[in-house]
């Protein structure tokens, strides 16, 4: 998975011209990874059909806009030949409707089992079924993204009983209230 060079703002053709870089000195499959909100730079959708349809190995996208619009545009522009996986948590049902996939994220290491059983709702036209399943994982994905990824998650597996230790810093550990509050999610799982 490989975010856009960050700091300086690039063109298009920057970014085209980085991933084909990167694509060119590699033989494992890409994931572009589309995050303004962390890179600073956005990706328009043609843009990243244009290096699906150019660079040999990429092969997929992360969408993180949270942009219903954007996934349908990727969809439509590509024929639906580039897969996209959805990288905003709280659209992982809409996500999966708008033909997502699938869903990359960390969520899955707290509560693997629902978030599975989403997704093969969804696949299965079990919308009803998907529904209820996404209720009920929608208070520990609003947890953990209000929290930060990386500091929920491994405060949630040293919870569950995997301690995989505080996340690098500058990020802070989870501090006592947020560690009960995320205790008591995770014992409703």
């Amino acid at each position: 998975m490989i975010l856009p060079v960050s700091y300086w703002k690039l063109n298009e053709h920057e970014i085209f011209q980085h991933y084909r870089s990167v694509g060119d000195a590699i033989t494992i499959p890409i994931m572009a990874y589309n995050n303004p909100a962390t890179s600073g730079v956005d990706m328009r959708p043609e843009l990243l059909v244009r290096m699906f349809e150019s660079i040999d190995n990429l092969t997929m996208v992360k969408e993180s806009t949270g942009d219903l619009s954007r996934m349908r545009r990727i969809a439509e522009l590509s024929g639906g030949r580039l897969p996209f996986y959805n990288g905003s948590n709280l659209l992982v049902l809409d996500a999966l409707k708008v033909v997502a996939a699938g869903w990359c994220t960390a969520a899955p290491n707290l509560w693997p089992q629902p978030c599975i059983d989403l997704y093969e709702a969804v696949r299965a036209g079990d919308l009803e079924k998907a529904q209820i399943l996404y209720d009920d994982l929608k208070p520990l994905l609003e947890f953990i993204v209000a929290g930060g990824l990386a500091t929920t998650v491994k405060a949630g597996l040293g919870l569950l009983g995997f301690p995989v230790g505080d996340p690098r810093p500058p990020l802070l550990p989870l501090d006592e209230h947020g560690r009960a509050k995320l205790g008591r999610l995770l014992a409703g799982c």
